[in-house]
């Protein structure tokens, strides 16, 4: 099935020009652009680190297994800004092999990893504007924080995951504009135990109306509906319908932000559910110096276990990426996701994860980047078997030319 997902992704890609990536599709404030405001020439890098990685589940599982190996990851990336004012694009592409020393139980030793984004606008005139955001990934997970709206919090082996954003906006006033989108994600394991009640894709179609109040404000109503296809498990396939009002508002040329509340309509073939929806998301960013992006998310989500029929619940996460001189860079971020799964056989089940993550950058060299990082996540459940804990360090660095 993955021939399918992928076929589905760059077919979007084909027809939509796509773009970059927002939250990695759990947040779907519509009306979001890439950042184009600065000029990055073509630049290549290549990468290399090693470390130790050490998760352990708190009871016995002959479906997950331990990990306490070390490991050793090389890769290579490319990216590409051109801020031009009507038709601003970039690019960028990265791939790395990761080898465990002991192996993962269940998985195997070698691990593949890439990733490919491209952002993409147009302004046809003042008033008319495209824009479209592509995000794809193969890899293993979590490795990062729960960002996607498709995965979990265990480690279940290779993933392929795809985002593709298309909008276009259209002010019929100075303070009254319309925004019309098109979503297209999709997730496929390459374990087939996984694959059966977690490989699926959605379609999500949104329309806002948006009433400039202030040159910082604007007030939103919006719809959307949602629909979500499992490509082995069609009876956990389901759709939603969403009324939402919310608020943008940019503080200054360097932070703006957007929420939407409302409520979520849910329903698959077996219940139908109304239940409160809410998102927002933040960004801030003063030139290359200092990132900050939080986002957080209520509402229904597609990380349904075999023979449960919803899973509600909340995720939020933060990352800040800091240059605290020309040669000193720290970053981390901390996530945390809360489900419910519903509807099953047997008791409702309850997860929470929390990911944490810290590493600091030394510039060597004008083209010589060291780095070290640290992660922690871990899971607490009434299901005793996905309980687990996970420390992760690594040192490396990365040459650019």
């Amino acid at each position: 099935m993955r021939s399918k997902l992928a076929m589905l992704i760059l077919a979007a890609a084909a027809v939509l020009s796509p773009a970059a990536l927002r939250a990695q599709g759990l947040v779907a404030i519509q009306n979001y652009s890439a950042d184009f405001r600065t000029e990055e020439p073509l630049a290549f890098s290549m990468s290399a680190n090693t470390g130790y990685d050490m998760l352990k589940y708190k009871a016995p599982s002959a479906q997950y297994g331990n990990i306490e190996s070390a490991y050793g990851q090389i890769g290579g990336a490319t990216s590409y800004t051109h801020a031009d004012r009507t038709t601003p694009y970039s690019f960028s592409l990265e791939g790395s092999v990761l080898e465990y020393v002991k192996g993962v139980p269940t998985y195997g030793s070698t691990f593949y990893n890439a990733r490919a984004t491209f952002n993409f606008e147009h302004q046809f005139s003042e008033r008319l504007k495209m824009s479209n955001n592509f995000y794809l990934t193969y890899g293993t997970n979590p490795n990062t924080a729960f960002g996607y709206g498709a995965t979990s919090a265990l480690w279940n082996g290779q993933f392929l995951y795809g985002y593709n954003n298309f909008n276009v906006s259209y002010a019929w006033s100075p303070r009254f504009s319309t925004t019309t989108s098109y979503t297209i994600d999709g997730i496929e394991y390459q374990n087939s135990a996984v694959a059966l009640s977690q490989n699926r894709y959605s379609h999500l179609f949104a329309q806002q109306f948006a009433y400039k109040v202030s040159k910082q404000t604007s007030l939103t109503v919006e719809y959307r509906y949602r629909l979500t296809e499992y490509t082995k498990s069609a009876f956990q396939n389901y759709h939603s319908n969403f009324a939402l009002v919310g608020v943008d508002h940019a503080w200054s040329e360097n932070m703006s932000g957007s929420a939407r509340v409302g409520a979520e309509f849910y329903q698959n073939a077996k219940v139908s559910k109304t239940r409160p929806y809410a998102e927002a998301a933040v960004n801030y960013a003063v030139a290359r110096q200092t990132q900050l992006r939080w986002f957080a998310m209520l509402g229904f989500n597609g990380a349904v276990y075999s023979g449960y029929t919803s899973s509600y619940g909340v995720n939020t996460g933060v990352q800040l990426n800091h240059q605290v001189t020309k040669r000193f860079s720290v970053n981390g971020g901390v996530s945390y996701a809360h489900s419910l799964l519903s509807g099953g056989p047997i008791a409702d089940q309850t997860q929470d994860a929390v990911f944490i993550n810290a590493g600091i950058g030394y510039q060597l060299l004008d083209n010589l980047n060291l780095n070290a990082n640290y992660s922690f996540s871990t899971q607490l459940s009434n299901n005793p078997l996905v309980e687990f804990n996970r420390n992760r360090v690594s040192v490396g660095a990365t040459a650019t030319f």
